[in-house]
């Protein structure tokens, strides 16, 4: 038995408490997540709180406790499984503990223990007999650990199916040679072999941003026998952080900080209705009018100026959902161009950098491309062709260290940033979207628990890809009070609200 096994039974017995591990010292969160031997273990908490560290760290001592573990790591996609965990990973375990089989998706360590990076989006999305071929796959595994990051994006049928297969024994000896040990709440955690003497725990570990999905009832509403859910904040792990960091994130809408900063998780989070205020959408409806000319399928409803613009794109795969193009003026607040359609990539690209050069009067207007899924291969495409794209920055908590990628990148988090910065705008009366196409959507972009909307989304049976290219398209654009309505639409506004109200109302413009 290595230092490891040891420690790993003494862990197990409540003997030792790990607060450290390869030179880094954990915060009293990650400390506590790393330490809860609970079946299921859920962590919810702001950005940068540390969450990826814990679980990473988590991953590599159970591996070690356990020999010849066998463990899943999980997320929507296969690749966003493997190189968003493998890139802190290689940062904090111990060089020589493992070997990544990059082609077999996995990593071996040198005990024997195992790690298989798993696309869990197979299960939940796609045509049936896809799905049954992947439920076919699970049913063949035993897996000793899994670990989920980003449980927001899975659905509860599949943490189910997971939960069935997290079964794997330490040894090959049958259920009479164990003794069970129990917690307090005559919860089992852990078993030993009376035969080998080995010990076999099994735990499933997940991360989560605060959202409005199952796992608030199942976690925390009404918590299911034998789970912990651990809540963080950023400031938990703000001796990791810089002061400009903390700084720049507390400038950041209220309801993006209760959620993403503060880490809060509660029934405000949890509404449920239209994303935008009905009174917001029908002042844009009173603007809306023709394009004053159509070329190639971009809608023209102002002729370039010499004053700056932003362009939104929102890709798809062209089959089931259309993208969409969008470029407002950041002077005026107009959307003055749209182009949507069912088309693929370079196709996408073709419009937005034509429409772009459109718009070139006095600088290059910023492109901000969703950079998620498909939007990955866009920003590829745009690259040779179109220099101005929006830049991200992106953090390793635990090191300290940011590097910078191209195009906006969608999660729950920063699609709630999106959105916010969006209420914003609306409240302050700046955005004009005169197309109609896209207004029609705005009353249908709804707040959710399905999993792949992130949080808010289209209403079943609609489509979302407009509102999302315009809020791209407005994302971090400042509100500059230019004119106010034009009095001939002040007038029909007034009517629409009449009409809705059956009153006559002041509505402030």
């Amino acid at each position: 038995m290595n230092d490891y096994e040891q420690l790993g039974k003494d862990w197990l017995d409540g003997k030792v408490t790990i607060t450290t591990f390869n030179g880094l010292t954990l915060n009293p969160k990650q400390i506590e997540f790393v330490n809860d031997k609970s079946r299921s273990l859920l962590v919810s908490g702001g950005m940068s709180s540390g969450k990826t560290l814990a679980f990473i760290v988590k991953v590599i001592l159970l591996s070690q406790f356990f020999p010849n573990s066998h463990f899943l790591i999980g997320r929507k996609t296969q690749g966003n499984a493997e190189d968003t965990f493998m890139k802190d990973f290689m940062e904090v375990c111990p060089a020589g503990m493992y070997t990544h089989q990059k082609g077999y998706h996995r990593i071996i360590f040198a005990n024997g223990s195992t790690a298989e990076f798993w696309g869990l989006d197979a299960l939940q999305s796609g045509a049936s007999t896809d799905i049954k071929k992947a439920e076919q796959k699970l049913k063949s595994h035993n897996f000793t650990f899994i670990f989920t990051d980003q449980l927001e994006e899975i659905e509860m049928k599949v943490f189910d199916a997971l939960q069935t297969r997290m079964r794997r024994r330490q040894c090959k000896h049958s259920e009479n040679d164990m003794i069970v040990k129990r917690d307090k709440n005559d919860n089992a955690v852990y078993e030993i072999c009376q035969i080998c003497g080995k010990y076999t725990f099994n735990q499933y570990c997940a991360t989560t941003n605060p959202a409005n999905f199952w796992a608030y009832d199942y976690f925390k509403v009404n918590p299911r026998p034998n789970t912990k859910l651990i809540e963080t904040s950023t400031l938990d792990n703000k001796s990791h952080l810089t002061e400009q960091f903390i700084q720049n994130e507390l400038l950041k809408p209220e309801a993006y900080k209760a959620k993403y900063f503060y880490g809060q998780w509660d029934d405000k989070s949890m509404v449920e209705g239209g994303v935008f205020y009905e009174e917001w959408i029908l002042n844009q409806r009173a603007l809306v009018h023709p394009p004053l000319r159509i070329m190639g399928g971009i809608r023209i409803f102002e002729e370039p100026q010499k004053e700056e613009y932003q362009i939104g794109i929102d890709p798809s795969l062209g089959a089931t959902d259309p993208s969409n193009v969008t470029c407002i003026s950041k002077r005026s607040g107009k959307v003055v161009a749209t182009y949507t359609a069912y088309v693929p990539t370079n196709v996408i690209v073709e419009k937005a950098v034509q429409i772009a050069l459109m718009y070139s009067l006095i600088a290059q207007p910023l492109m901000v491309p969703e950079a998620t899924g498909v939007g990955q291969a866009l920003v590829e495409a745009l690259k040779p062709v179109y220099d101005n794209i929006y830049v991200r920055e992106v953090y390793a908590d635990q090191l300290d260290k940011k590097t910078t990628k191209l195009g906006f990148y969608t999660n729950h988090a920063t699609k709630t940033q999106l959105i916010e910065n969006m209420k914003e705008l609306f409240q302050k009366g700046f955005p004009k979207v005169y197309d109609e196409d896209t207004v029609n959507e705005l009353n249908k972009f709804i707040y959710t628990d399905t999993a792949e909307e992130k949080g808010a989304g289209a209403q079943k049976g609609y489509h979302d890809d407009r509102v999302m290219g315009m809020m791209l398209a407005y994302w971090n654009v400042p509100f500059v009070y230019s004119e106010e309505f034009p009095e001939d639409r002040k007038e029909l506004i007034r009517e629409i609200h009449s009409e809705r109200l059956g009153i006559k109302e002041d509505v402030g413009l």
